[in-house]
């Protein structure tokens, strides 16, 4: 069986479940606040830079491979290579 490659259409929106999560993650914590002021944990708040940060190298690991090579400074992943963060 052939496995074909899905469009950049696909692809993102295949990787939009991770902001669905954030974005229901931030809705919950607002509403637990219910106040002017909202305070995040700290170990929440590296979580969702994380999410954020694994879905745009996701994003640009997928269109850098549909582009030429060779391209600014950008690194294309291979296939079968994850995303890494690098926490600081």
């Amino acid at each position: 069986m052939e496995k074909t490659i899905p469009s950049q259409t696909q692809y993102i929106r295949r990787h939009l479940s991770q902001m669905k999560v954030l974005s229901r993650l931030l809705e919950h914590e607002m509403e637990l606040a219910k106040g002017g002021d909202l305070t995040l944990d700290r170990d929440l708040a590296d979580s969702l830079l994380d999410v954020l940060e694994i879905f745009i190298e996701d994003v640009e690991g997928g269109t850098a491979n549909r582009q030429a090579a060779g391209k600014g400074d950008r690194k294309v992943l291979n296939p079968g290579e994850k995303p890494q963060v690098t926490r600081l």
